[in-house]
């Protein structure tokens, strides 16, 4: 990738992270409540889409494809982690 063409790449990535992370701020500063904590998880995995794509440079292309399920397995793994530790605790809270 040339040089220009590879910091383009990176810019429009810093910019697109940047407005992805002043909306979930500002929401949370200003307006609160349940509609802010929804935009700030939409914002959470867009961002880490935009992560993926224009740092981690993973796309459908070859190689690259394998290197990209090799990510969303292990995000898809640590979503199971995540959810089955709420869950868990959840049902305990509920028996107490």
């Amino acid at each position: 990738m040339e040089k220009s063409k590879e910091f383009h790449h990176y810019l429009i990535g810093f910019v697109l992270a940047t407005i992805l992370t002043v909306i979930p701020f500002t929401l949370v500063a200003t307006v609160g409540g349940t509609t802010s904590y929804v935009v700030l998880v939409i914002c959470a995995v867009l961002q880490a889409v935009v992560h993926m794509r224009f740092f981690l440079h993973l796309s459908y292309k070859g190689q690259q494809r394998e290197d990209l399920q090799l990510v969303l397995f292990t995000g898809l793994i640590l979503l199971i982690m995540v959810a089955g530790s709420i869950w868990v605790l959840g049902s305990l809270y509920a028996r107490m």
